[in-house]
């Protein structure tokens, strides 16, 4: 299940990547989407998306494509700052609308104003490093161009794309390297 497994690994690099920004996700609700239907999983945290990933993709199969999975929706917490702050992302696969949530310290709210737009600028700009490699592996997914299990990367169009993508994202399963600026992904093989 290579896509499945390479968009849910994504979810979950996504998810590590803000838990070392102080950001902790929970009650994530994912996307199953194979084509036809979507159906929608739920985990209550970090701890509970890598239990699904290493009962279920590990080790990778490479001939099973599977479902595309997304972050559809989150509830996140901080303890960034001396003061806790949340937030909800919906709609992340779509028009992404991603609110703090209120404290009951109206006083200090305006002072901390500005370390909470910092910090949701942050989780802005991760969610598009994240919808980046997601539209990428969705757009090798809904075109269908691509042959993982008994061709040699460059034989098809994507073969050597998700090859290449698979190689990033799964390089590691205990460590996340998103949002992968320092890994170039091909997405065509060498001219020779």
């Amino acid at each position: 299940m290579i896509i499945e497994a390479l968009t849910f690994k994504l979810a979950l690099d996504f998810t590590k990547y803000l838990r070392k920004n102080r950001i902790y996700l929970a009650d994530v609700k994912l996307d199953f989407f194979d084509r036809s239907r979507h159906e929608y999983s739920d985990f209550a945290d970090l701890a509970a998306m890598q239990s699904y990933y290493d009962q279920n993709y590990v080790p990778l199969d490479n001939c099973l494509l599977g479902s595309l999975v997304g972050i559809q929706f989150f509830r996140s917490t901080s303890d960034t700052y001396d003061f806790p702050t949340s937030y909800k992302a919906v709609d992340v696969l779509g028009n992404v609308v991603v609110s703090p949530g209120a404290g009951f310290d109206l006083q200090r709210n305006d002072q901390r104003t500005v370390l909470k737009d910092r910090q949701l600028t942050l989780l802005r700009n991760t969610i598009g490093e994240y919808l980046k490699f997601y539209n990428e592996l969705k757009f090798i997914y809904v075109t269908g161009i691509y042959s993982p299990c008994y061709a040699e990367p460059g034989w098809s169009e994507n073969t050597w794309w998700l090859r290449s993508l698979r190689e990033t994202l799964v390089s590691s399963t205990n460590q996340s390297s998103f949002p992968y600026t320092n890994t170039v992904i091909q997405t065509k093989p060498p001219v020779s």
